[in-house]
């Protein structure tokens, strides 16, 4: 019954976050998380960071998701401490994403707005590999949240040996123990970060725990690219490699742009019985390295 899921889910969450805290501090972790297996594994190059922690006013029904900069972007609600059913909107729009049931017997997650991704089921798996919490989305491919480095995987040809690849396309590290409060890195170019949040949250109330010990409390360090950035190269050539400047097209450029002859010289000397054509003023042009000329006219 889901009145009694909820209340379930939360010992057994208890009793995982004992377990881990007791394997944790005796240094045995190594061993129980020593699993063999031949794929070939692609390491995970994360492109953005969230947390994930519990809301201080209402730490049983409400989870607030924050991106790299503090600023909240999604919360996770439910009705009363007794349901299994959340529900993962946007912030500040509060638009519905996604349902969670995050139950004792059922473990479920269904979108609403995806096209092609509806009700999906998170299956628990034990194997060579380790334990697992397995699900599958509309590209063929098996997804995997791993139980002890916490890794979101894509398998392709799973059960292959060494024709299987194991692609880790996300990450979850518990920031301090005890606490609900967790970090979750993603390579969205791989991975929709709705879906590693949902599932991932799934794993943190039913599989994970809390028991882990927390090396450091700081964020996971991810530059970040400015949109519209583009990298500009300078030229560092010495002088001495620049191409000659042509003295021809210079000057050829200055007469395009400098008043016709006729006008300066109506303007310079008075017009009489001469044809113009006989007072043409002289000329003289000083050209520079740096492609300036000056122009300057004296009476003939």
């Amino acid at each position: 019954m889901p009145i009694f899921e909820s209340p379930a889910v939360y010992v057994q969450s208890t009793l995982i976050t004992i377990a881990t805290y007791f394997i944790q501090h005796a240094y045995i972790k190594p061993v129980i998380d020593l699993h063999s297996t031949d794929a070939n594994f692609v390491p995970l190059v994360p492109t953005k960071s969230v947390h994930i922690r519990r809301d201080n006013k209402s730490r049983q029904t409400k989870i607030n998701i924050f991106d790299h900069k503090g600023n909240k972007i999604y919360t996770i609600e439910r009705e009363s401490a007794s349901t299994p059913t959340w529900s993962m909107f946007t912030y500040p729009n509060r638009h519905e994403i996604v349902t969670i049931r995050a139950g004792f017997f059922l473990k479920s997650f269904d979108f609403h707005k995806k096209q092609g991704l509806q009700h999906r089921v998170l299956q628990a798996e034990n194997g060579l590999s380790g334990r697992l919490r397995t699900f599958y989305l509309n590209d063929g491919h098996k997804y995997v949240w791993t139980r002890g480095s916490k890794f979101l995987e894509r398998i392709t040809n799973p059960g292959g040996n060494e024709e299987e690849t194991r692609e880790r396309i996300a990450h979850v590290r518990l920031m301090r123990q005890r606490k609900f409060d967790y970090e979750l890195t993603i390579d969205e170019n791989k991975a929709d970060l709705e879906v590693a949040i949902a599932t991932g949250f799934l794993c943190m109330m039913t599989f994970w725990g809390m028991g882990d010990i927390t090396e450091t409390v700081g964020p996971t360090y991810i530059p970040q690219q400015e949109e519209g950035y583009v990298a500009k190269v300078e030229d560092k050539t010495d002088a001495s490699k620049q191409e000659p400047i042509v003295v021809e097209k210079v000057i050829e450029r200055i007469i395009e742009k400098v008043v016709p002859v006729d006008r300066i010289v109506e303007k310079i000397v008075p017009v009489n019985n001469k044809e113009t054509s006989s007072l043409m003023p002289n000329i003289t042009f000083e050209v520079e390295a740096d492609e300036d000329a000056d122009v300057i006219i004296e009476n003939a």
